[in-house]
């Protein structure tokens, strides 16, 4: 019977939820009588110990968040407990009496407008108090929104966080944005999600027609077309749901205060037209009274005003379109906006956006340019015209430009973050973290900018300063992946070999298919010895992407690190089916042919890496050795000299004077050769 019960004293009523890696039960506490809780029970991936260490400081840390997060509010599911029972994790979750959000959004029939506002209104309003404790939902969807029996109210369960980060399960594709996908996570991703919830509300479609929504992405800018004119719903409501589900999460909504702002505006949005529609037949009535007064001269005087309001209607059409994601469409009517008046610098700056989303940079620079022509006091202008700059590698004009707009709205953070990113390109190291820091000070919690300032103090060895600015991104939203994995790099520098797999393995959790995490994480565990556990994170990195051929190569790296030469050539001989010039490939299997006896097969792989590349001095020095060991004593001398040469340009003085001494061994008639290792290229770019 005692099978029956989890943790001594929760009686197991019913199994809601079967999966490999997590269950979930209806249960009753034993000592409350008449209480029903939801348990569930979430499976590590795997049973080492240290990753075990590293999970329960994390399941704690994430379940203590939550628990205090369900006291805020009571509209959020509640966490009553948590617990560790046989290297298994549990959480005790509040059980809500009422019926998902699926049993209303039907196939077939869609929701009223003002029900859908309703919907989104009550779900941000708890998206507020959550993003402010740091904690991201990551799996807003029907079946997690349920209506509370007792009052009617839409309640939000199952948070995602400690799901996620125990398990390494990721569900929920259909609802997810690309950022959450690949690891870069986001509070809007939360925004991103009900907007698919919002679609599917007012279309009518089921669970299983969601994943249809992908299919009408724009081809080129990946935005969800769903919208219509046959759809009888406010087109402001439109845009806002456009905005929340924007691919981009930069042109996204940033808060749920947003949201809920915008949504309060569209309230009224009836009795408005109204009033200026009853405003503008006043107009024409006193118009035409006008003209009748004036006589015909005058009323010749008024025939452009027609002109000017078909040329308002296009670019409105444009504007509707583009918000739309109809970014074709768009350019089409601004430009015949523009035709009827050349001098709208709102349709020249309008189309320059939809030709930035359609990817031509080009025209998009030129459009901003000619906006900023006709107004030369439209901060946005510049600014638009700096992204289009930076994406055709022209970070110089791009860093005047973002300038400008600073001076002409000198509290744009984002100014300030862009100019950051042109000036990290042209590796001014003290102007892009002066930027950084602007945009940090002017808003204080975008993570964005700690997050680069953060990798340019790695970069120039302000090791302690980079740690702190992944430490601020990590406190300021718990659930960006990147800055644990930053942060792990950092560490790895530091040689602090545990804390970097702590912060790869968090970056894991958050993302269960962040590549570089594994492969990064899979280089620590070999340095230390730990070859299965290395072995497992290469392998993970080839199932979530066959093609990774980093993944070759690092792998290759480890077998070779415990004598596995075979294995270490077949890795990288993967590796350049690939991409036929990795030097890094061709230079580590050269090492690995070396040892297992085949110089000629070795000299090979140097050669076809200096054919490649011309100034690798890996290769020279290599391809030395193997002269040294032919007796080609001539050959050898030039080959250590080229490699002396380049490695003291790139300012290796090891190396440097590795290849000086092989030299004068070899000119030194009477010293004996010593046996010369090559070098390795170790494991390439990650």
């Amino acid at each position: 019977m005692n099978s029956h019960f989890l943790n001594g004293h929760y009686r197991i009523l019913k199994v809601l939820n079967d999966g490999e890696k997590r269950k979930t039960y209806l249960v009753e506490d034993v000592n409350l009588p008449d209480s029903q809780f939801i348990v569930k029970q979430l499976r590590p991936p795997g049973n080492n110990p240290q990753t075990l260490t590293i999970l329960r400081h994390l399941f704690v840390s994430l379940a203590a968040t939550l628990e205090k997060l369900g006291q805020k509010h009571e509209k959020i599911q509640k966490l009553i407990a948590y617990f560790e029972e046989n290297e298994e994790f549990y959480v005790v979750q509040e059980f809500i009496v009422g019926n998902p959000l699926t049993d209303e959004i039907i196939q077939g029939q869609p929701l009223r407008e003002d029900q859908v506002i309703s919907l989104l209104s009550d779900i941000l309003e708890i998206l507020v108090i959550a993003h402010s404790y740091g904690v991201i939902h990551r799996d807003i969807k029907p079946a997690n929104i349920i209506r509370r029996e007792s009052d009617k109210k839409l309640v939000l369960v199952n948070f995602g966080t400690v799901n996620e980060a125990i398990t390494n399960t990721v569900d929920n594709l259909e609802y997810m944005p690309i950022e959450q996908v690949n690891g870069n996570l986001k509070y809007n991703s939360d925004i991103y999600a009900l907007g698919i919830v919002a679609i599917a509300a007012l279309l009518g479609l089921s669970g299983n027609e969601i994943s249809n929504l992908r299919s009408q992405k724009n081809r080129l800018t990946d935005e969800i077309v769903w919208y219509n004119k046959n759809l009888k719903i406010n087109r402001k409501l439109a845009i806002i749901i456009n905005r929340m589900v924007r691919f981009d999460y930069r042109k996204r909504y940033q808060y749920a205060t947003e949201v809920l702002d915008d949504l309060k505006k569209i309230t009224n949005v009836d009795r408005d037209q109204k009033k200026q529609h009853q405003k503008k037949l006043l107009l024409i009535l006193t118009g035409v009274v006008g003209c009748i007064t004036l006589g015909v001269g005058a009323w010749q005087l008024k025939l452009p005003k027609p002109l000017t309001n078909a040329q308002q209607t296009l670019y409105q059409q444009g504007v509707n379109k583009y918000d739309a994601r109809n970014y074709e469409g768009a350019v089409e009517d601004f430009n015949q906006a523009i035709e009827l008046d050349p001098k709208n610098a709102l349709a020249y700056n309008k189309r320059g956006d939809a030709y930035y989303r359609l990817g031509d940079y080009e025209q998009a620079q030129a459009d901003s340019s000619q906006a900023i022509l006709l107004n030369p006091q439209d901060a946005n202008a510049y600014f638009d015209r700096g992204f289009a700059l930076s994406e055709l590698s022209k970070y110089k004009e791009a860093i005047a430009d973002y300038t400008q707009a600073i001076k002409l709205n000198s509290q744009d953070a984002y100014a300030y973050y862009g100019r950051g990113l042109a000036r990290t390109q042209l590796k001014d190291n003290k102007g892009a973290i002066g930027d950084f820091s602007k945009a940090i000070a002017l808003k204080p919690q975008y993570t964005e900018p700690y997050l680069q300032r953060g990798i340019i103090h790695r970069r120039i060895r302000q090791r302690l300063e980079a740690i702190q600015d992944f430490d601020t991104v990590i406190k300021i939203n718990p659930s960006d992946a990147k800055a644990y994995y930053q942060r792990g790099l950092t560490q790895s520098i530091n040689k602090q070999k545990y804390a970097a797999l702590k912060d790869y393995t968090d970056a894991i959790n958050i993302n269960p298919k962040y590549i570089e995490a594994y492969l990064n994480r899979g280089d620590v565990y070999s340095d230390l010895g730990d070859n299965l556990e290395a072995t497992e994170d290469y392998n993970t990195i080839l199932q979530i992407d066959p093609k990774f051929s980093a993944a070759y190569i690092h792998r290759g790296t480890h077998r070779f690190s415990f004598g596995d030469y075979k294995g270490a050539i077949e890795d990288y001989s993967e590796a350049l089916k690939l991409n036929p010039n990795d030097l890094a490939a061709y230079n580590n299997r050269g090492n690995a042919y070396l040892e297992l006896g085949n110089k000629k097969a070795a000299n090979q792989d140097y050669s076809r890496a200096i054919a490649i590349n011309p100034n690798n001095a890996l290769a020279y020095y290599n391809r030395g050795v193997i002269r040294t060991k032919q007796k080609n004593k001539q050959g050898a001398i030039a080959d250590f000299r080229k490699a002396a040469k380049l490695f003291q340009q790139q300012g290796e003085k090891d190396s440097y004077q590795d290849a000086q001494r092989e030299i004068a061994i070899l000119q030194n008639k009477s010293a004996p050769a010593k046996a010369t290792r090559p070098k390795s290229g170790k494991r390439g770019k990650n």
